[in-house]
């Protein structure tokens, strides 16, 4: 069994402690920002540490005081730090030529792990506005897979007018504090925040609180579209489903569901329909967007530190703003705060590229879950493919794209990472549908960068300096696993879709792809590098099935 420890937050309603005493009261922190123009959720009076930014600081603290509280030391070879963020420390592109240092995700995990003193280099996913849930699901399964003892999971993103300008340009943020579920929803309100918690086999590692468990986790992909969500549902069903066997339940042993809820009309129409597939719509459910806000990378794990304090506490809180439903499936949506029943809890998130994830969190009174992990098959890599270059990427790969005899005239509307990733795709499966040979939930895509979009981050904050203001169609294209999206549509894959940064290739995408194929999550996985920035582009994939 894996356990929740120790945690630690910073949301716009304060620390751990004024957080949930905001949450009891039915606060919020919404309030209009003169900087962003707009209702968000800002973490005021706070002061970075001196060589740090905000994000860096943020992440310091929550960390540190999740190392204290337990006792658990980042030293030590057997604990690990899983990272999420979807923007990181972005800001630094204002008014920049170049790209700095700073701005890779690699040089502020290094950061981090240096002050930290990681024994073991840390896990950096980039998986959109999943990827804090996406965190728990690449954590529990270090630890299935003997990867760690113990995995310390961490996310935070900060505002910026990066991210206002960009979901302004999409016309989804609301003038007012948002309202999940409701019929008259208008559009989200984005927020930042930080949060950290312990997961654990050592069950003397919870700090006496009453424990929980983490009991499976999934996660998925619509291939319908990089920026609408699934219009039947079927791709978050698809993750709770998963998650939901993996934790060996029925939904009649679940007490209630947390969703993403971001009070846009299709994400919110979408979970209403996914929740009903998967025969959760008599469950209470909430949203916490409108206490703090969309928090993008960081909003899984602190919602998820919020699931397991309702479950310990049996109590749900109300999902603020909200007052008629709105949505096409009769889901039990309530402003009320009201006790829940069966002690476990399904959490959701969606983003963009068409990610999905879900997790089961549970009363560890209730017992083991029946679930079995253990090695059921084998992995066998049939095709590789290797290719890139050094200058002119445009006419590079537009070279390679007429080569194919390729159709599909969107792709000349990618961003160049999607067309690399795309192409590349293409010619490492050579005319191969593996929707034909397996179910499409069992197509997974694992890939991983230096860069994230890095090139793509440049083009939009140029946007928005400039009088033209932001480009939606380019906005959606700053976040890498959209460019693994891209091939999803394509070739109809839903199954994992996760993306990973680190500073140069390594075993981790490899070793992501067995354990999904051996331990039966998996039964096809493209996976490898996919790095473009400039004129310089470089892709190493493989196709690995299981044998």
């Amino acid at each position: 069994m894996i356990y929740f420890g120790a945690d630690s937050m910073r949301t716009a309603l304060g620390d751990r402690e004024a957080t949930f005493c905001a949450l009891e009261e039915a606060r919020t922190g919404l309030k209009y920002d003169a900087e962003l123009e707009m209702i968000a959720g800002r973490i005021n009076g706070y002061t970075p540490k001196a060589g740090f930014t905000k994000l860096e600081s943020l992440l310091l603290d929550c960390i540190g005081e999740v190392c204290q509280a337990s006792g658990v030391s980042l030293s030590d070879s057997r604990t690990a730090l899983v990272l999420s963020t979807t923007k990181g420390n972005v800001e630094l592109l204002a008014g920049k030529e170049s790209i700095p240092e700073d701005a890779f995700l690699g040089v502020t995990s290094a950061k981090l792990a240096r002050e930290l003193g990681c024994a073991n280099e840390p896990v950096v996913i980039s998986n959109a506005c999943i990827s804090g849930v996406s965190a728990f699901v690449v954590a529990r399964r270090m630890i299935l897979g003997g990867k760690a003892d113990r995995v310390i999971v961490a996310g935070c993103d900060t505002l910026s007018r990066f991210i206002a300008t960009g979901f302004a340009s999409f016309k989804s943020i609301s003038s007012e504090p948002c309202k999940p579920y409701d019929a008259g929803r208008n559009g989200l309100n984005i927020g930042e925040a930080c949060g950290a918690v312990l997961l654990t086999c050592d069950k003397s590692e919870t700090c006496g609180a009453k424990a929980i468990a983490l009991e499976g986790g999934a996660v998925s992909d619509d291939a319908n579209h990089i920026s609408g969500p699934s219009r039947t549902g079927d791709g978050l069903f698809f993750a709770i489903d998963n998650a939901m066997k993996q934790a060996g339940i029925c939904a009649d042993q679940v007490g209630f569901v947390n969703c993403h809820g971001t009070a846009t009309a299709y994400n919110d129409e979408m979970e209403s329909k996914a929740v009903t597939l998967a025969g959760l719509q008599d469950k209470p459910l909430n949203s916490m967007k409108g206490y703090f806000g969309h928090t993008f990378g960081a909003a899984g794990v602190i919602e998820t530190i919020i699931c397991a304090e309702e479950l310990r506490r049996g109590r749900l809180y109300g999902t603020k703003g909200f007052s008629l439903l709105g949505v096409p499936c009769p889901i039990v949506v309530s402003a009320d705060s009201q006790p829940i029943g069966p002690a476990r809890c399904v959490k959701t998130a969606s983003g963009f590229g068409g990610c999905n994830a879900a997790i089961v969190l549970a009363d560890a009174s209730l017992g083991d879950s029946p679930s079995d992990e253990s090695v059921i098959a084998d992995m066998q890599t049939v095709a590789s493919l290797s290719m890139g270059c050094t200058e002119n990427f445009a006419e590079y790969i537009r070279a390679e794209y007429k080569a194919l005899n390729d159709a599909n005239l969107k792709f000349f509307k990618m961003s160049d990472l999607a067309k690399l990733a795309y192409v590349g795709c293409e010619k490492l499966l050579a005319g191969r549908c593996l929707k034909e040979e397996y179910e499409p939930r069992d197509i997974a895509i694992i890939l991983s960068n230096r860069s994230a979009s890095l090139d793509d981050d440049r083009i939009h904050q140029k946007n928005i300096e400039s009088p033209e203001g932001a480009s939606p169609a380019v906005f959606v294209y700053t976040l890498p696993n959209v460019a693994a999206g891209e091939v999803c549509i394509r070739k109809g894959f839903k199954g994992d879709n996760t993306f990973f940064i680190e500073d140069a290739p390594t075993s981790l995408c490899e070793d992501y792809a067995r354990y999904l194929i051996t331990r039966g999550h998996a039964k096809a996985v493209v996976w490898g590098w996919c790095e473009q920035l400039g004129n310089k582009a470089e892709i190493n994939i493989n196709l690995s099935t299981i044998r």
